[in-house]
């Protein structure tokens, strides 16, 4: 800039005197010609610039454009030649001229533009990336569904055509994909569009009449696993059990009979599709896809996440009994719930197993795509929904299908290569062990070693901690089978649940539930064997559980396990939401309420994991169980009976006033105009609120008193001194014994009564 302003400096007297000398003449017709003979710009610029018209100038039209702007541009029909000074481009226009005044004479330089640079030549990847994105900005015409009886026949038509002639191209052009991939685009948009579908409820009987589920479920075996993905993207939308709440939230039905009525044929006709799929074989379907799908592939990843999502809609519409409803006709022997199906006809629970069990944490693949829409620990989480929604149903924990978790068979698919390697030779002695181990998956070790990554730290992240409470739950849940309760005694599993109360993790707190569970039993154990639930006594006693149990039944704050930081009760906002005064945002309300229910399921657990052992510990225990744990009540001068005394009184006041409540609510007045047991629903409600802890609590100072007559001597003058008697006690235990059906748990309460 210093430079041109010397340039200028130098200039400046010479152009004002040429200025004055033409305006003295009288020969200028503009300051613009002065400038032009004084600089020396050639009569044939491109363009010279003006705001307004200052009259006609020979070779030149005066307009706008947007290159140049407002001003006199050269008229290329009058000026076919070059004059000197000018380049002309390799497109046959002119280039803009670049002067520069030289300071010391008064002449003006042309110097010719730039030659632009050569471009490099494109890559084939960068080729094919422009095409891509150049075919997706074109606008495409999908396809749009009639929703109407005829509009879902002309599309089932039309997919059916689409796909026979698939198949003939497929097979005329194996080695050419090109020849087909056009009408597998066409496949696709067919497919789509029944989305549209998920509108009207009312169209899935056509659906399943004319036959697209039977197309649907044909095409799951498509060679190209993108057509397989659009289909269970589309079964996501129609089974989906939103849209049974938008059906039942729509307006138009002029009584409430209607609206019964409109949301009794939405079902059925939801019931109907959803059948369709699982008894034409679309569960097994599903599985053998999940095998060929690579999580590493975005689309392949949102396929994976569509069929679980798919799984768990099937489970919520056969919990809510959406299709044992559509299948009034058929014989109930012949109807398989989908849990049932999938553990008879599928492996699909086995995959779930070795989907949770891959460590991919520190995969370079799966750090790359953590970052994507469907990151390998979503997978993961969505897994673990899945498996503890398989477990906790009825089916699988009344053993009505499936094996135990610890032979599992090994997961396979239909679309996985068969040239697999040759299994290595046993060794001598060991034949069968090791096959079955090639063969069966073992799904309490996959749980155990999910949990053991979590046994000295807690999760960071609020996806791991969701994750170990599925994990947990789950675990939970198989263990109301009594051959899963021997697996993971044998597995260590107590050992594992201990050493995580040892370390007052979060993982304590679904530790505790985990050991209610396997040391407890299902309802069924009441009456029939009970050899696991004592063994599993035996060993929590063993391996020195009574050490940290009573710690936490005497509510000691060092004892109790803290919840992560990542979860709603181990947040900071769960302290502020204990403050009385001042205002306390809804968030940290909602946090306290988690921080109250974290404290009581411990309690409670707690409780049960002791009314546990003290009804499968006897006398002829291994380790000298019943001893050790009866010296614990005396210890101390009977503090563990001054506690259980505290749970008896506690939970008996909270029982009442539930009892209490329930007759005062509008429940129990429904309940009684419909004909309803109302003394039934009391009951249901005194259990819930706090009865049976108040059973549980009453039978474990039963058998401290029965065991030893100084505890029996301390509970009759603590009882005095709280305005009561044994006769609360003895209540309690006859109002369980009433509950209980004929077995060993009744006949131990019936014992306590007499004796006590």
């Amino acid at each position: 800039k210093r430079s041109e302003a010397s340039a200028f400096t130098a200039v400046y007297p010479f152009l004002m005197s040429q200025l004055s000398a033409a305006m003295a003449s009288k020969t200028i017709g503009s300051v613009v010609d002065v400038l032009d003979r004084v600089i020396g710009l050639p009569k044939e610029a491109e363009f010279i610039a003006s705001d307004k018209f200052q009259g006609a100038k020979p070779g030149y039209v005066f307009r706008k454009s947007e290159e140049f702007g407002t001003g006199y541009h050269l008229d290329n029909n009058l000026h076919q030649s070059n004059n000197n000074g000018t380049v002309t481009s390799a497109a046959g226009g002119r280039e803009k001229k670049r002067a520069r005044f030289d300071a010391t004479r008064d002449t003006t330089h042309v110097i010719p533009p730039r030659q632009p640079k050569k471009k490099p030549l494109p890559t084939g990847d960068e080729l094919l990336a422009e095409a891509e994105a150049a075919i997706s900005e074109q606008p495409h015409a999908s396809k749009l569904l009639e929703l109407s009886s005829r509009g879902i026949q002309s599309a089932a038509q039309s997919l059916e055509r689409t796909m026979q002639r698939n198949q003939l191209l497929r097979a005329q052009h194996e080695d050419d994909p090109e020849k087909f991939m056009m009408n597998e685009l066409a496949l696709n948009d067919e497919i789509v569009s029944f989305q549209a579908a998920a509108v009207n409820v009312a169209l899935y009987g056509e659906l399943v009449e004319v036959g697209v589920m039977g197309s649907f479920l044909t095409l799951m075996n498509h060679e190209n696993s993108d057509v397989a993905i659009s289909i269970v993207n589309v079964l996501v939308e129609l089974v989906d059990p939103d849209v049974l709440a938008q059906e039942s939230g729509k307006e138009g039905e002029s009584s409430d009979s209607e609206r019964m009525d409109h949301l009794a044929m939405s079902r059925r006709n939801m019931g109907l599709l959803a059948n369709a799929f699982v008894d034409g074989g679309g569960l097994d379907l599903l599985s053998s896809n999940l095998g060929r799908f690579d999580e590493s592939v975005e689309e392949d990843a949102k396929g994976v996440e569509d069929a679980l999502s798919l799984v768990e809609s099937l489970l919520d519409l056969d919990r809510t009994g959406v299709l044992g409803n559509a299948r009034e006709n058929k014989d109930p022997d012949e109807s398989l719930s989908v849990v049932a199906c999938i553990c008879k006809h599928t492996t699909f629970l086995s995959w779930l197993f070795q989907r949770i069990g891959k460590n991919d944490d520190h995969d370079e693949a799966s750090t790359a795509a953590a970052a994507a829409p469907v990151s390998p620990a979503v997978l993961k989480l969505h897994a673990s929904e899945v498996i503890s929604a398989i477990l906790q149903h009825e089916d699988y924990s009344m053993q009505r299908c499936g094996s135990k978790l610890a032979a599992l068979p090994k997961y396979t698919s239909a679309f996985n290569d068969l040239d697999e390697k040759p299994a290595a030779k046993p060794k001598e002695g060991d034949e069968n062990g090791s096959e079955k181990k090639e063969n069966t998956i073992d799904g309490i070790e996959v749980l155990l070693l999910a949990i053991a990554a979590f046994r000295k730290s807690d999760p960071q992240i609020e996806v791991e901690c969701e994750f170990l409470e599925n994990v947990f739950d789950a675990l939970a849940a198989s263990l109301l089978r009594e051959d899963n309760v021997v697996d993971f005694v044998d597995a260590e599993g107590i050992e594992l649940m201990l050493r995580c109360l040892r370390q007052k993790v979060h993982a304590g707190g679904g530790a505790l539930k985990v050991l209610n569970f396997a040391m407890s039993g299902s309802a069924r154990a009441a009456s029939g064997n009970n050899d696991a639930y004592r063994k599993a006594c035996e060993t929590f006693v063993h391996a020195r559980g009574l050490k940290l149990l009573f710690p936490l039944y005497m509510a000691r704050k060092s004892a109790i396990p803290c919840p992560a930081t990542c979860s709603e009760g181990g947040s900071n906002l769960a302290k502020k939401g204990k403050h009385n005064g001042g205002t306390v945002s809804k968030r940290a309300k909602r946090a306290a309420h988690a921080r109250k229910k974290w404290l009581v399921e411990v309690e409670q657990n707690t409780i049960n994991i002791m009314y546990a052992l003290t009804r499968h510990i006897a006398k002829d225990s291994e380790f000298d169980a019943h001893a050790r744990l009866l010296v614990k009540f005396v210890e101390e001068d009977c503090e563990k009976c001054d506690r259980t005394i505290e749970f008896c009184l506690k939970y008996d006041e909270k029982a009442r006033i539930a009892e209490y409540q329930y007759f005062r609510s509008d429940e129990a007045e429904e309940a009684e105009q419909m004909g309803m047991d109302v003394e039934l629903g009391a009951l249901n409600a005194k259990l819930r609120g706090g009865g049976d802890m108040f059973h549980r609590s009453c039978a474990i100072l039963s058998f401290a008193c029965v065991g030893s007559k100084r505890c029996r001597g301390h509970v009759m003058d603590q009882l005095k001194l709280q305005a009561s008697g044994i006769s609360v006690i003895k209540v309690g235990l006859n109002e369980f014994a009433t509950l209980l059906s004929d077995g060993s748990q009744k006949s131990q309460i019936e014992y306590y009564i007499t004796e006590i």
